[in-house]
């Protein structure tokens, strides 16, 4: 199961500027910039000591970070979950009768992600991740 917070993803309307504030106040260092599919969002992943933070910002009008940030201004979107055995987690949750937004992984270059529908943990929008270091078909994180 899960093994440790792996990020808190923030949708921002612009990540530089999140950086700037981020890096003034803590010292956060770019660790990956990350181009969504389409050219639809770009997410920069930042990091201080073992803190990590995703800013998601919207590039174009469409898709679910343009409507959150206009619908809510932007903030906390989901909070992501280290796993070793993504499968494994979501054959689990699924058996207990959670609802989840993926009951399969999707694959990047980097990691295996899921989705848990924020009805079954209070509200919170809640991803899986398993990083290519504890996958060994993967290739390694920059």
């Amino acid at each position: 199961m899960v093994n440790k917070i792996d990020h808190i993803a923030i949708v921002v309307k612009d990540a530089d500027e999140a950086l700037k504030v981020y890096s003034e106040m803590f010292d956060f260092e770019v660790v990956e910039t990350i181009d969504g599919p389409a050219g639809e969002f770009k997410a920069v992943l930042v990091r201080v000591a073992d803190i990590t933070l995703e800013f998601l910002q919207p590039l174009t009008d469409e898709g679910s970070f343009a409507k959150f940030l206009k619908e809510r201004g932007g903030g906390l979107h989901h909070v992501s979950f280290a796993t070793n055995n993504i499968e494994n987690d979501l054959k689990t949750l699924k058996a207990q009768g959670r609802k989840l937004l993926n009951e399969e992984p999707m694959s990047l270059p980097s990691a295996k992600i899921a989705f848990i529908h924020p009805d079954a943990a209070e509200n919170v929008l809640i991803e899986l991740v398993q990083r290519a270091q504890s996958y060994p078909d993967m290739p390694k994180m920059a």
